[in-house]
């Protein structure tokens, strides 16, 4: 839901190519080590994601 939206507002301003990482939902009200799961399983996108560019917008 949340990344639906984040990819609709992103193209909307003009970054299609805006890379978005998500996590599972919720993260409020869960376990530490259930957080630091979801940290590492996602960690690898997030550097992925700020160190390489994103393609050129169409349009």
């Amino acid at each position: 839901m949340f990344e639906a939206f984040g990819r609709k507002k992103a193209r909307a301003l003009g970054f299609a190519g805006l890379p978005i990482v998500s996590i599972p939902h919720p993260i409020t009200g869960i376990p530490l080590d259930t957080v630091q799961a979801h940290a590492d399983g996602i960690l690898e996108s997030v550097v992925e994601s700020l160190t390489h560019t994103p393609p050129e917008d169409e349009g």
